[in-house]
């Protein structure tokens, strides 16, 4: 995380997505690609015993881009959180802490 600040799943995602395919492409790329991804990983965690980690593996269409999202399904004091645990882009770690999928609503 540069600078000490902790960036989004969807900024972690749109760098990786820069820097495979350039800013340009990147930007137009990574408006379809990310709530894809996302979307379909909440799904996988929805369908998911609570507390067992699950993964599932992207690829894009053109092959290269691989990405694999590990994450559960937990019980908190507010109710269903879906967590991210690790997410890895072509054989490389993006992801340094855990982060909840669901959006923060304060």
């Amino acid at each position: 995380m540069e600078g000490g600040k902790s960036m989004t799943i969807e900024e972690l995602l749109q760098d990786e997505i820069n820097k495979i395919y350039g800013p340009e492409v990147g930007s137009k790329t990574a408006k379809v690609l990310i709530p894809a991804f996302l979307g379909d990983f909440r799904k996988v965690l929805e369908g998911s015993d609570p507390g067992v980690t699950t993964s599932e593996e992207y690829m894009t269409e053109d092959k290269n881009m691989h990405l694999i999202f590990k994450g559960q399904r937990r019980m908190t004091e507010k109710g269903v959180d879906f967590i991210l645990t690790s997410v890895t882009c072509n054989d490389s770690e993006l992801l340094s802490t855990e982060l909840s999928m669901l959006p923060k609503l304060f």
